[in-house]
């Protein structure tokens, strides 16, 4: 998954030391984001019916779960949040004892009393379901179906299906999906690349996954090939665009594999979503979900493609066993992407995307403090605690830097036979820091690197990677030019990430006048590059800049994705009462177009100030 905005921590409380995890009897350590107890009793397939109700907004149908035992008298427990079930039996049919546990933060725990090795449970969802964005024709490109998309990362998928809802936990799966006719069904499986009729749907997967990476979406699509294994869905008005956009991707394949072997997962496809899609882009295997905010028609945003495809060796071959571990999903796909794109792009463009990472790390250090928890690539938060409310930005720059740092202290070559190793030997299954570190240890040797200090300490370690760039140098220095004494610039030829290291670098303070006259030369107010103006818009808010407010509330009504539109919603919030009062009122209209993961977050950022009574 792209990188997301940083959340606060919903509650220190949480925050305790691995210790507090509770063990299984083996003596390993549990999930603390899962009911379940795989140790004891583990789910190794599922098989989903499910009808697909855009009236009521529900899934309903069955869930039936085959298990591999390790204790012969414990019960099978499933993770649900909100599910509403209705009955459970065994798969002779025969009615089972179940118990529903207390609602929690992170949901409740289902025990089946189960003797036998399968299970099957009949149920539907909640109309919010935390998983389902249901989203109103007015919300999508055409204008006439609704749409449904899943988004199941990081402990979502319990809100749609009653499963072990836990990274540790891989299973095969098969689904037959129910759907008004005429409206397609996808899902992180084998794909259809034509309408079925009769609205009845089948998909298999035969790759043990984990049930982060369940995916479904129901809409009009389309579908276009793009090469021998890779093609595109989108909504009819957007497939050729998307694929044009996305044309590069068999190139990728073919250098990721020549990095670090076979690609196992057979096709690799890439469905376009509403603007409402929450994030840059989901690693579900065999179908990648995109945002459509890097469809530019220039193929300048392709490193998030190549982000997503990463992931299907760091993260679906080879999973963190709990999402304390992040890293090793999002740092080790973060360092795999940027070595697709020198392939694609040259090291000059490798360089300026470890730069500005790297600055990434240094503005959330300096804003978050280099003491916290948080800023430890191996945390140990404890049980009950939501992964979606930890900090987990530095997961993928502190991650993918560590790499690199390991990378030029042992040398590439070394180093990428290591890697290419660990996915062979992990391959379709989960893995840990601790594991990780044993196997640095005694696959490279001894380095000058302090793997305690990066895996367990927070902040920066003092020994990291060069990350400079000579083109971000140049174009930081006519960044600070500019703004101090007006020098004009030349952009001709600049690239989205040209403009993105430029903005970033003028001062918080750059003066309405000089804003005025760049925005004058180069239209960037007006701009549909939607990486762009998450630059720049929240600069106008800065200056006051209030004839900005249309193209601003056009903006946000228009782009949902939250690393995208939060910095604006921010920028309003804290600059004077005129801009909050924009904020809501913008907000107002754009709610029901966000995922619940965006508006969520903007309405918490927008509500008033609590105020104490007075005694």
């Amino acid at each position: 998954m792209t990188k997301m905005c940083t959340r606060a921590i919903a509650a220190l409380a949480l925050l305790v030391t691995g210790a507090c995890y509770k063990a299984g009897p083996s003596g390993t350590l549990r999930d603390p984001h899962s009911f379940s107890e795989p140790d004891r009793v583990a789910v190794k397939s599922l098989a989903l019916d499910l009808a697909v109700d855009f009236a009521t907004k529900t899934l309903t149908g069955t869930a039936r779960l085959e298990v591999q035992r390790t204790d012969p008298k414990a019960p099978l427990v499933l993770d649900s949040n909100g599910l509403v079930i209705t009955a459970v039996s065994d798969c002779a049919g025969a009615a089972l004892t179940y118990r529903v546990g207390d609602h929690t933060p992170i949901g409740e725990p289902v025990k089946i009393d189960l003797e036998s090795d399968c299970a099957e449970v009949a149920y539907h969802t909640a109309p919010d379901a935390g998983a389902l964005m249901w989203v109103e024709p007015a919300g999508t490109a055409g204008g006439v179906q609704p749409m449904l998309f899943t988004q199941s990362q990081a402990i979502y998928a319990r809100t749609w299906i009653p499963l072990q809802d836990s990274p540790s936990v891989r299973f095969t799966y098969s689904a037959t999906i129910r759907t008004p006719k005429g409206m397609w069904a996808l899902m992180s499986a084998e794909n259809p690349q034509a309408l079925v009729p009769d609205g009845v749907w089948t998909f298999k997967q035969p790759k043990a996954v984990p049930s982060y990476l369940m995916a479904l979406a129901v809409g009009d699509f389309a579908f276009k090939p793009i090469g021998p294994r890779t093609g595109v869905y989108a909504e009819p008005s957007m497939v050729d665009k998307a694929a044009y956009e996305f044309a590069e991707v068999e190139q990728m394949i073919d250098a990721a594999e020549k990095l670090y072997g076979p690609y196992r997962w057979g096709r690799y496809d890439m469905l376009v979503l509403p603007p409402s899609f929450p994030i840059g882009g989901m690693e579900n295997p065999n179908l990648t979900f995109v945002t459509p905010t890097v469809i530019n028609g220039d193929r300048a945003l392709v490193s998030m493609i190549a982000h997503e495809l990463a992931h299907s060796w760091s993260g679906n071959l080879v999973t963190n066993k709990t999402w304390n571990d992040l890293w090793l999903n999002e740092g080790f796909t973060t360092y795999v992407e940027r070595r697709i794109m020198e392939q694609l792009r040259g090291r000059e463009h490798a360089d300026v995307d470890w730069y500005i990472g790297t600055k990434d790390i240094e503005e959330y250090l300096k804003a978050r403090g280099r003491d916290g928890h948080a800023s430890r690539l191996s945390t140990a938060y404890g049980r009950g605690s939501d992964p979606d409310q930890m900090s987990s930005d530095l997961a993928y720059d502190k991650g993918a830097l560590f790499l690199r740092t390991l990378e030029q202290a042992y040398g590439r070559d070394k180093f990428d036979a290591f890697l290419r190793g660990w996915f062979e030997r992990h391959a379709f299954s989960s893995a840990d820091s601790k594991m990780f570190e044993t196997e640095v240890k005694a696959e490279l040797g001894s380095a000058s690197i302090d793997l305690e200090e990066w895996l367990y300490k927070p902040g920066l370690p003092a020994h990291t990677a060069l990350t400079g760039s000579q083109r971000a140098a140049q174009l930081e220095a006519k960044a600070d030019a500019f703004a101090k004494d007006g020098t004009p610039i030349d952009a001709a030829g600049w690239g989205t990430m040209d403009w993105v290291v430029f903005l970033r670098e003028l001062p918080e303070n750059a003066s309405p006048a000089r804003l005025a006259e760049l925005d004058k030369e180069y239209r960037l107010t007006a701009t549909t590059n939607a990486e762009i103006a998450t630059h720049w818009l929240p600069r106008l808010v800065a200056a006051d800049a209030r004839d900005a407010v249309p193209a601003i509330e056009q903006f946000l009504l228009r782009v949902g994705r939250r690393r995208m539109v939060w910095p604006l919603y921010v920028a309003m919030a804290n600059k004077n009462e005129f801009w909050r009062e924009q904020a809501r009122a913008i907000f107002k209209r754009a709610k029901p177009k966000y995922h619940v993961i965006t508006s969520g977050d903007v309405e918490k950022l927008l509500a008033p100030p609590r105020v104490r009574p007075v005694f």
